[in-house]
């Protein structure tokens, strides 16, 4: 799934871009539940200062949600975000200027990918809504099935066993978290 948004920067713009970076590095959003940390396309560690600087001039901006379904499986989404963004660059025939941030607080571990409205040009980037409605999530559908080509039952219950002992938030956690009801119960159901 990949929820998309074009923000506006108008006058109070970058006040607003440095607002929601700093929301998306916020604490608790980590496997260990602490904050989030900014990467781009080369760096582990990118500064969202920097990233504003750069993005001062620009018109707009593009926020991406990126989740995907096996999202839990992954040890580290920044592998898969960076892959996703190459092919962006690919498919647009223009580098893009990026930051991004995992987040794990939820039942489904996902990313938040701020990037800059300008082409490496410098152009007022744009996007076609046909490519972020379908093409995006197309592309990260790709990567994820190559990553996770057909597992077999036995490959997913050594998963699922390795996951057990973990100490931090589990897709075994993600799933009873996802299934319980308005109490907080998950009800087992008989194969029968």
């Amino acid at each position: 799934m990949i929820q998309a948004r074009v923000i506006r920067l108008k006058a109070s713009g970058l006040n607003v871009a440095r607002m929601h970076l700093r929301y998306l590095q916020r604490d608790g959003v980590t496997r260990e539940g602490l904050a989030g940390e900014l990467y781009d396309a080369k760096n582990d560690r990118a500064e969202a200062r920097e990233f504003l600087e750069r993005d001062d001039s620009d018109r707009h901006q593009f926020r991406f949600v990126v989740s995907a379904e096996d999202g839990a499986f992954y040890d580290n989404l920044k592998p898969v975000t960076r892959r996703l963004m190459e092919q962006m660059e690919k498919d647009l025939g223009t580098r893009l200027d990026w930051v991004a941030v995992d987040h794990w607080n939820t039942g489904h571990p996902h990313t938040h990918v701020v990037v800059r409205g300008k082409d490496d040009r410098g152009e007022d980037l744009v996007i076609a809504r046909e490519y972020i409605a379908h093409g995006m999530r197309e592309r990260a559908a790709e990567i994820v099935s190559l990553d996770f080509s057909p597992r077999t039952d036995q490959e997913i219950e050594n998963r699922l066993r390795q996951e057990i002992d973990q100490e931090r938030l589990t897709s075994i956690d993600r799933e009873l978290l996802r299934d319980q009801d308005e109490h907080g119960l998950v009800r087992a159901y008989s194969c029968h």
